[in-house]
This record gives C-alpha cells, structure tokens and sequence, in this order.
C-alpha cells in the first residue's frame, strides 16, 4: 500500500509518518523539501503551485493530508492548497483521503478555523473518500503561548477558556489508524483525557518549567476566546491518556 502524508516534515505529519512506519507500512512524506522522515524517502511538491503534486500521488491508495501553515497570515495551503490536492487525487486515482482537522472549526469565526472549514469542504464535496479526523488543540498549542510571553514576562492565558489538550502522538496513532483500517465514519474526534483551564495550563507549565513571568489575560482575538469558551474544541469520542503535566516531564 502506498501512503502519501501530505505535509509529512510537520510537527503532526512527521509524528503520522512514524505512527504508519510503526504499523508495518513505509509512508511517503510530502513536502516542500521532501525531506526523508524516520527513514521514510520524502518526495517534493507544493500544494499551492501544484508543482510536484502529479509524481508525488501517482500510485497512491491513500493520502494523508496534515498541512499546516508557518505563517498564520498565508493560509493558501488550506484553500487554494486543498483545491491543487483534491484534483491531483482525482487524476492519480487515490482510493482514500484522510485529513487532519480541527475540532469545532464550523462552529468558530476565527479566520483559521474558517479557512479550515474551507479545506474540509474541499474533500467533503469532491467525489474522494474521504474521513476527516478532528483533534482537540495538541499539548504544543499551549507552550508556544507561554513560551512567547513568558520571554517578555508576562504568560498569556484565555480568560475564561477551557482546552482539552492532547499528545501529537496520540493523535497521529488515529490517524495512522484510520489510513489503515478504515472506519467508513465520515467524522472522527479526538481529545486529551482532561478538560482544563487556560490559566491551570500555565501554572503547571510554570511549577515543571521553572519559567519566569506573571500569568495575565492574554490579547487574544475575541473569535478565538469565543471558541475556548464555547466547548467546541471538547469532546468525549476519543481521549488521549497523556496529560499536560505528563507530557511536559516526557520533554523535559
């Protein structure tokens, strides 16, 4: 079976390549380097050109796209990206898309979450099959806003905002699973083993870290506080068992 994991040199599609390599199969990293991951051969292709995307399918059962986008504010890998993808499945003949999403994102007005939607909908209403697996924010979601503030002393929380964070690992083994054993279910979700506040988060990360810095509101867009607050990035389908603190010690 071949297995393309679009956008395989990311955080979550490098932690997929190595769920699938652990069930027996040899993935193919996608990306712009096409670099090799855990011994994977890496093939190149750019999802918002098209360059590369015909020679990187072609053979393909299945894809696994779990693109991300570097700068928040060129988030074409989700529009046009999708677009450029879907035809080149179409034309290479693949048999299963699987694509890595985010929970409640047609619920939320952030501009990500929209343009997530929008990638969505580009399989959802291609003739691909295609399973969409929706994971609560990963572990990282929250460091990287610690981390960024607590270097100008203050660490930023969501007032008011509940997370349910989970391990990237944990949810690369749903997906790797899903590309392997197909469900047929057209959504599947998965979350961390607990639901947490914000500020919760950021004591914790303080208390394993050592980190310096007073814990504040954060400024963050009202659309993204609206969704913390709104339990749409919660979920009781599939829980994770890592913990926030649990995975911090593991890092450490």
């Amino acid at each position: 079976m071949r297995i393309v994991v679009v956008g395989g040199s990311g955080n979550a599609g490098s932690a997929i390549v190595r769920a699938i390599g652990r069930r027996g199969e040899l993935p193919t990293p996608m990306s712009r380097s096409g670099k090799a991951i855990a011994g994977a051969p890496g093939v190149k292709a750019d999802v918002v050109t098209g360059e590369g995307l015909d020679s990187a399918l072609a053979g393909a059962d299945v894809v696994v796209d779990a693109l991300n986008s570097r700068n928040p504010l060129d988030l074409r890998p989700f529009t046009i990206g999708a677009r450029n993808l879907v035809q080149a499945a179409e034309r290479a003949g693949v048999g299963r898309v699987v694509l890595l999403s985010i929970l409640g994102v047609e619920r939320s007005r952030l501009g990500y979450h929209r343009r997530k939607r929008q990638q969505e909908l580009a399989y959802l209403e291609s003739p691909l099959e295609v399973s969409v697996v929706r994971a609560a924010q990963f572990h990282e979601w929250s460091v990287d806003q610690f981390e960024a503030g607590s270097a100008l002393g203050a660490i930023p929380v969501a007032l008011g905002g509940r997370l349910q964070p989970v391990a990237v690992s944990e949810v690369a083994a749903l997906v790797a699973q899903e590309a392997l054993e197909p469900t047929g279910k057209r959504f599947t979700e998965i979350a961390g083993p607990e639901v947490r506040i914000s500020r919760d988060l950021a004591k914790s990360w303080q208390r394993i870290t050592g980190a310096r810095g007073l814990i504040v509101n954060g400024p963050f867009p009202p659309s993204l506080l609206d969704y913390l607050r709104s339990g749409a990035n919660l979920t009781e389908q599939h829980k994770g068992s890592i913990t926030f603190e649990e995975w911090l010690e593991r890092r450490r």
